[in-house]
């Protein structure tokens, strides 16, 4: 049966409350992916006055994402582009007098820090660097700036080979691989050995000087107030490739090179920032239990490393991207909660409120959380703002969180003319203990009142992360082709209180089973859903989850498992994580327990799948690798279960990093689902 097509249903508009009936308008489809532009990362001025942020677009000849700096006044006037064309730049930063701003750019060929003039819009890059810089910061004077950059370790060669005669073509020589991270999703081919390293190079340009050295990783570089000084974080056991979250905070005077460790704790020591006053250190982190999922809390600590102590206490969400107010008095924070994304700030005495809401990231793919906001001297925030059925769009609030209003609709023509599936939250009793889990329903477009539509089952996946009421037009084409599309957060999701994520810990997949087809029962019994056309899919963790429900029950009439882990077993020494997995999902080795490790393998429970079932997977995914994915393709073929295996060539695990990527993902799914309707 083929995808219904069916009447019109009015779309609440965006932040407005306003209601709009799309009679003309067209569906959202697969090319209009290209249509969408996006805001991120926005940085507001010292002074409060200016947002720049970046807008992203996609380019239908080229495939690809591109970013472009657009700047706007606080109050919504004198919007305009800074920069123009297929370019790509990183998350800019204003100098400490708001004269100028940082940046990374492509522009000229290679990765290269510009600096650029505000009041004349002159630009230039001020550095001719060989590998690519990253965490930029202004030194408090605006004279330097200060960026992260890899080195690439030396490698003594195992052997001694001959050169090959002139003219004669000899086999291309082996990669010799001799440490722990040689590999990383997202990068192609193999990774080699190198170290980061710290530098600082005047604004006006020149050389760069080397800051820090030795065979260590220094992250999280920062300027002390003074000037004279900085911090970062750093593992000089000579062991983090293995013992990872154990880096330590250290502060370095510039003018005799020294280090002095402030905090000899364990980490993780996430981002530290350091208070204006020069006063406190502040991060976020856990005390390391070697757990899948450990609540991420807001840690202070004087200066000198004296009196650390928790202001988070009572507070349940995860905390991150920290900043300080400029008074030194409290600290701005992001979090999740309930499937929502929000900054907040906190007192020193651990007194909070929330200051934003609904913060998002330009993402074509599923509704995750994201969102970075940033704060001027006057408590102003700028922040990245959208809705279950809009995209990002820049978003500003005055001190205190008051007055919060979105200042740019970049997307307006194309809403006028495309109406995409309404978007309705509902919670679910669950069916073994006290939990209530969250989940949305999207509908079709075109959807009709009291009708049963064929059902997909999307899971998201971490399976420490969240989904949310956040734009998704990977699962709006899903609902675009006749489908209602429920998502939910399972147990093991996060932005629900410590308990409730770590639930899974040790024992994933396990309940979270159970609240999903909690789910699927609701939907069916508001009649929404035909009970003879359910189906399922996930990726990456929702492919666990996927695999397992399958296994687990004859309901769905179809199933496609993305990038999932099929094989606990092979998946711990396989994968670019592998000394994450074996020490923080599972409390043994594989060779130690094996047991545990195959009891929670889908792999395991293929001898009870019958359900038709398609794997997706990148042959460039090397986090959950292909192996994985043929595994139970070859397993479901030799059980005589309808299958296919789908290889995306060039890709990671990020399936929809090219927007084409992100077409062919929903049109295999809903071709197989469409496939098995009845």
């Amino acid at each position: 049966m083929m995808a219904f097509r069916c009447l019109v249903l009015s779309v609440a508009m965006i932040f407005s409350g306003a209601v709009s009936t799309f009679s003309q308008s067209e569906s959202f489809d697969y090319m209009d992916v290209f249509d969408l532009q996006m805001v991120a990362d926005p940085v507001i001025s010292p002074d409060g006055n200016t947002v720049v942020y970046l807008r992203h677009h996609f380019d239908v000849m080229t495939d690809r994402r591109y970013t472009n700096l657009w700047r706007i006044d606080f109050d919504g006037s004198n919007h305009r582009a800074l920069t123009s064309g297929k370019n790509n730049f990183s998350r800019p930063i204003w100098s400490p007098d708001g004269s100028r701003l940082a940046y990374v750019s492509g522009e000229e060929g290679s990765s290269q820090i510009f600096v650029r003039w505000m009041d004349t819009g002159e630009h230039s890059s001020i550095t001719n660097l060989q590998e690519s810089p990253s965490n930029l910061s202004w030194s408090p004077n605006g004279e330097y700036l200060m960026f992260n950059m890899r080195i690439p370790a030396e490698v003594k060669p195992i052997a001694k080979i001959p050169s090959a005669p002139a003219g004669a073509e000899w086999a291309s020589g082996p990669v010799v691989i001799e440490h722990v991270q040689y590999r990383a999703d997202g990068r192609s081919g193999f990774v080699g050995k190198g170290y980061h390293h710290i530098f600082k190079v005047s604004t006006d340009g020149g050389a760069p000087k080397q800051l820090t050295e030795g065979p260590f990783n220094f992250t999280n570089p920062l300027w002390a107030p003074e000037g004279n000084s900085i911090l970062f974080t750093v593992d000089t056991t000579g062991n983090e490739d293995l013992d990872i979250n154990n880096a330590r905070i250290y502060e370095m005077d510039l003018r005799s090179g020294e280090m002095v460790q402030l905090i000899d704790q364990r980490g993780p020591y996430n981002s530290p920032v350091i208070s204006p006053d020069g006063n406190y250190i502040a991060y976020n982190g856990f005390e390391d239990e070697f757990m899948g999922y450990q609540l991420n809390e807001l840690y202070i600590v004087n200066r000198d490393g004296s009196n650390l102590r928790v202001l988070s206490n009572d507070f349940q969400y995860d905390v991150g991207s920290l900043k300080w107010s400029y008074g030194s008095d409290a600290i701005y924070f992001r979090y999740d909660q309930e499937g929502v994304s929000k900054v907040g700030r906190m007192d020193l005495d651990g007194n909070y409120y929330e200051l934003a809401s609904d913060l998002g990231s330009p993402s074509i793919g599923r509704p995750y959380g994201g969102g970075r906001f940033s704060v001027s001297e006057n408590g102003r925030v700028a922040f990245p703002r959208l809705s279950a059925e809009r995209p990002t769009e820049l978003a500003v609030a005055q001190p205190g969180g008051r007055s919060s209003r979105v200042i740019t609709d970049i997307n307006k023509l194309f809403f006028e003319n495309k109406k995409v599936g309404a978007v309705e939250e509902f919670w679910v009793e669950s069916s073994v203990d006290d939990f209530k889990v969250q989940g949305w329903i999207i509908y079709p477009p075109d959807y009709e009142e009291g009708t049963a539509y064929p059902m997909i089952l999307e899971i998201h996946g971490g399976p420490y992360q969240n989904y949310g009421p956040r734009f998704s037009p990977e699962l709006q084409l899903m609902a675009s082709q006749g489908y209602v599309v429920v998502y939910t957060n399972p147990r093991g999701s996060t932005s629900y209180g410590p308990e409730f994520a770590s639930y899974i810990n040790f024992n994933y997949p396990s309940e979270d089973h159970d609240d999903l087809m909690d789910a699927v029962d609701y939907v069916i019994e508001r009649g929404i859903a035909d009970p003879n056309n359910l189906f399922i899919t996930g990726g990456s963790g929702g492919g666990v989850l996927t695999a397992w429900a399958i296994a687990k029950t004859d309901r769905f009439a179809a199933a496609v498992v993305s990038k999932p882990v099929i094989n606990w077993h092979s998946h711990a020494l396989t994968a670019d994580l592998y000394p994450f997995f074996t020490k923080y999902w599972f409390t043994a080795m594989p060779w130690e327990d094996p047991e545990q490790y195959l009891k929670r393998s889908p792999l395991m429970k293929v001898g009870n799948v019958n359900t038709p079932t398609m794997l997706l997977t990148g042959e460039e995914d090397y986090r959950t690798p292909m192996s994985e994915s043929e595994q139970f393709y070859n397993a479901l073929k030799l059980r005589g279960v309808d299958a296919a295996l789908v290889r995306f060539p060039d890709t990671p695990h990020n399936l929809v990093g090219r927007p084409s990527n992100l077409i062919r993902l929903v049109g295999y799914i809903t071709g197989w689902f469409d496939r098995y309707q009845e």
